[in-house]
């Protein structure tokens, strides 16, 4: 470009032809015209088409071109929350026990029973009341042998706890517990009485009362129903009768009373778990150190509770 076209002054046209080269790198709009830059002389061209829109016919209306649409994809279906999912897994029923094969109760029923006559825990004409309680088992028959399979001394344990025992709750009255102690010892002319409960310690929930059995008198400190049948037994002892503790693997305790106890026999638990010094065989607390038995919840000494 030269100098005059920079200062405005327009130097006379010069006959020349713009190659297509020319054309396409001027992009600039010229002043004296209202399109795109042409020299002058020059006829304009006709622009290209691709901008213009074809005219309807007459009489029909103008049709509007639309671009296809996309047909609108379905939403996933939801998924259930963790919660819902959680809470209709618990809402199925457990699966049942198998049913048990034929014979198979009254073969149970007979060797356990067995197994608590040679223990020392019953007699044997109690072995249709014995039956009678295992048709009771929480679930029927079936329930009790598919755990009889697995684990007998829970199924036989159990069902001795609720037959010939009795439970006693965490927390309990003294006067509850002398209810399920007394109609026991009346079998043997006894009777237990208890006077001057007092508090020691709420917080702990240890009280003191005065045993008395007969002639005998025993003050008794306690928290729970253990440390109270502890104080039970103290008395009974010369009379060769005992309180022994079932375990329950629960919360609560159960207790039975024996006659002159058969320790060398009842230290063994594959049929019966029976808590007390004598049947602490099984290990070391790991808590205290003290001796526990087989398949004991927790230990008689501290009271940790095993996994």
């Amino acid at each position: 470009m030269r100098g005059s076209d920079v200062m405005g002054t327009r130097a006379a046209p010069r006959p020349c032809y713009l190659s297509p080269s020319m054309r396409r790198r001027s992009g600039l709009r010229s002043s004296e015209h209202n399109s795109y830059y042409e020299p002058p002389g020059f006829p304009r061209q006709m622009p290209l088409r691709f901008w213009k829109k074809d005219k309807p016919e007459k009489g029909k209306p103008e049709k509007e071109t639309e671009e296809p649409k996309e047909k609108p994809k379905a939403p996933p279906a939801a998924k259930p929350a963790p919660s819902e999912t959680a809470a209709k897994a618990a809402e199925k029923p457990a699966p049942q026990a198998a049913p048990p094969k034929p014979g198979e109760v009254e073969v149970f029923v007979n060797e356990a029973h067995a197994g608590l006559v040679d223990l020392g825990l019953t007699v044997a004409p109690t072995k249709a009341v014995f039956a009678k309680r295992v048709a009771a088992y929480p679930g029927g028959d079936a329930a009790f042998v598919t755990e009889y399979r697995s684990a007998p001394y829970k199924a036989v344990t159990r069902v001795l706890a609720d037959w010939l025992g009795f439970r006693v709750p965490e927390t309990f009255e003294l006067g509850a517990i002398l209810k399920d102690v007394n109609p026991r010892l009346s079998s043997f002319k006894l009777a237990l009485a208890a006077k001057d409960l007092t508090w020691l310690d709420q917080e702990l929930n240890l009280r003191k009362v005065k045993l008395i059995l007969g002639d005998q008198e025993k003050v008794v400190r306690f928290k729970d129903a253990r440390d109270l049948l502890k104080g039970v037994n103290e008395i009974l002892a010369s009379r060769k009768l005992a309180f022994v503790e079932l375990e329950t693997w629960a919360d609560d305790f159960a207790f039975l009373l024996v006659r002159d106890p058969r320790w060398d026999k009842l230290k063994n638990p594959e049929l019966v778990v029976i808590k007390a010094d004598q049947t602490a065989t099984g290990g070391e607390c790991g808590e205290c150190g003290a001796p526990v038995g087989k398949y004991w919840s927790d230990c008689l000494k501290c009271g940790a509770v095993f996994g």
